[in-house]
């Protein structure tokens, strides 16, 4: 904490900074971050900052479920960081410089092979959910490699009294498609950060027309998805789909995606 406050107070170039810096005020600092950061000074400090901190980390990891989807999803090169596959809570560097446990990471790998999502859910705090649903998108994106590769895009309807809470769209090339759906402003629907979303908490559908989803929900070719019934695992879904001609899509010139 000392090391990240230090840097951004000199890239900040208010009192201090690389070129000309402030000693005096830098050893403030330094002091200050020690003693709002120690217990026997500042116990109802931290208590208030750990009870934050459980709050803000559970609307992060949800989040992050929706970007990485995106992503991976959407017209462009998506990039994945090395080191980042767990939840990353690190701050800017020099905190973001700690080596990377590879061998670890193999092992919860080979075990995504056939993931259980509920319990994946029950555990998200130690990041293994986030790492077994990349590999899911990848698993996905390699199975339709032609539809993320040159597929068009086509931006789908939400409907009914949580619209704003979904953003959804349809990737396809020929008759092969993918419909995708992520959640957004989670606040509402995780009581503040304080519990994971429930499935029936969305109320809604996604128009699907022009679109065949086997399978979603026990609607099989459909012209919607029930929102709580595709985010009954996580808040997140990819579907394999099936274009039906006579649906005009919008073309997307590739482009870089940045990380989550």
């Amino acid at each position: 904490m000392q090391a990240y406050a230090l840097k951004a107070a000199r890239e900040g170039k208010q009192e201090t900074s690389w070129l000309n810096p402030n000693e005096a005020y830098e050893t403030g600092l330094q002091v200050f971050i020690e003693r709002i950061l120690d217990r026997s000074i500042s116990a109802e400090f931290l208590d208030s900052l750990q009870t934050l901190g459980r709050r803000v980390s559970l609307l992060g990891a949800l989040n992050s479920l929706s970007q990485i989807t995106l992503k991976a999803t959407m017209p462009g090169v998506p990039d994945f960081y090395q080191g980042t596959e767990y939840w990353d809570l690190s701050l800017v560097d020099p905190d973001n410089r700690r080596p990377v446990d590879f061998t670890d990471r193999a092992t919860v790998l080979a075990s995504a092979e056939d993931p259980d999502w509920q319990n994946l859910v029950q555990r998200w705090p130690d990041g293994h959910l986030k790492l077994a649903w990349i590999r899911h998108l990848l698993k996905v994106r390699n199975q339709l490699a032609r539809v993320f590769a040159d597929g068009d895009y086509h931006p789908l309807e939400v409907t009914g009294p949580h619209r704003d809470h979904v953003i959804a769209f349809a990737r396809h090339h020929g008759r092969d498609a993918a419909i995708v759906a992520v959640a957004k402003s989670f606040a509402p629907l995780s009581q503040g950060g304080r519990a994971w979303p429930r499935a029936e908490s969305y109320d809604g559908a996604i128009d699907i027309s022009g679109y065949s989803v086997e399978g979603a929900g026990g609607r099989t070719g459909t012209a919607e998805l029930r929102l709580s019934d595709i985010f009954q695992d996580l808040p997140v879904a990819l579907l394999k789909a099936t274009f039906k001609s006579g649906l005009k899509a919008k073309r997307k010139t590739p482009s870089r995606v940045s990380r989550s």
